[in-house]
């Protein structure tokens, strides 16, 4: 039997309905989020959950090209400070082969710039010898000392291969690093002609036994070997390169993971503002009705 009361119930629960659906469109238009619960829409759920876990994924392989591109940066530029260094070298060694050369102190002045090559050498980002390889919490050579060391100034590569590499991802992956050893010793094969400091140790030499003949030999290696030094810094602008095309891969895959998030989760804010103002209404005019009711029938009076 239809009654004031029942009417009432029903009401109550289509005024309820309309107030938690207002309360969804005002979540909506606060977050600007069509789905932010399983019961928002179950049947995407999942999808916007692997999305989110693809762009997490993403993120953090862009961390970690970014620290390799500080460290691969802070490599490429200490091999150019040592090409600057041999071509001081080279000066030297131009003045050294020259009749009526002071040999002393020029050789002083290359054992400054071995110094300062082994110095590099031991260039650190974050704790890490970067040139170490594997090894990175060693310094890749000892001091210079050219009576222990007199065709290595710096003594033997302490530090290990390097296996180093970056993946992204889309699963490319390339090395991303090379050793002192490799760069500034001509590899594990290395000869005056390819090394840096077997060069410079040369070098000195020649110097401090004042052959003039000898300076001119070591000249040549100087130069071969600063070709050779050359020849590593274009590999680093490679890895430089390769970093850098990867970031942008990076960047454009986040823009489409983004999108596609968007367009799974994103409310349409224009409708949602629209079926705000509507819903609020109609709650309005709702609420003013349901207060006008009369709360007793007839037959509540009759007993």
């Amino acid at each position: 039997m239809f009654t004031i009361q029942t009417a009432a119930q029903t009401f109550l629960a289509n005024l309820s309905a309309l107030e938690q659906r207002l309360d969804t469109t005002n979540r909506e238009v606060s977050s600007g989020l069509r789905v932010q619960t399983v019961s928002d829409d179950p049947e995407d759920i999942s999808e916007i959950l692997q999305v989110n876990a693809e762009i997490s994924q993403n993120d953090q392989v862009k961390a970690n090209l970014g620290q390799v591109q500080t460290e691969v940066n802070a490599a490429e530029g200490a091999i150019s400070t040592a090409t600057t260094l041999m071509d001081d070298a080279s000066q030297i060694a131009a003045e050294g082969s020259s009749s009526g050369a002071n040999r002393a102190e020029l050789a002083n002045q290359v054992s400054d710039l071995l110094t300062q090559v082994q110095q590099i050498a031991s260039t650190q980002v974050a704790g890490r010898y970067v040139f170490s390889g594997d090894s990175d919490q060693t310094a890749p050579y000892g001091p210079v000392n050219f009576a222990a060391n007199p065709t290595n100034g710096v003594g033997p590569y302490l530090g290990t291969n390097s296996t180093r590499t970056i993946i992204d991802s889309y699963g490319v992956g390339f090395s991303v690093s090379f050793t002192a050893q490799d760069i500034f010793d001509g590899g594990t094969g290395g000869t005056p002609s390819t090394s840096v400091i077997q060069s410079l140790t040369e070098l000195y030499n020649a110097l401090t036994s004042n052959s003039q003949n000898a300076v001119i030999a070591a000249a040549s290696d100087i130069t071969s070997a600063s070709g050779y030094l050359g020849g590593m810094d274009a590999r680093y602008g490679d890895i430089q390169n390769k970093i850098s095309n990867a970031l942008t891969g990076q960047s454009t895959l986040d823009t489409s993971l983004q999108a596609q998030l968007s367009n799974l989760q994103d409310a349409d804010e224009a409708q949602a503002v629209t079926d705000q103002q509507t819903e609020s209404t109609a709650l309005n005019a709702a609420e003013t009705a349901y207060a006008a009711l009369p709360k007793k029938s007839l037959f509540d009076y009759l007993g």
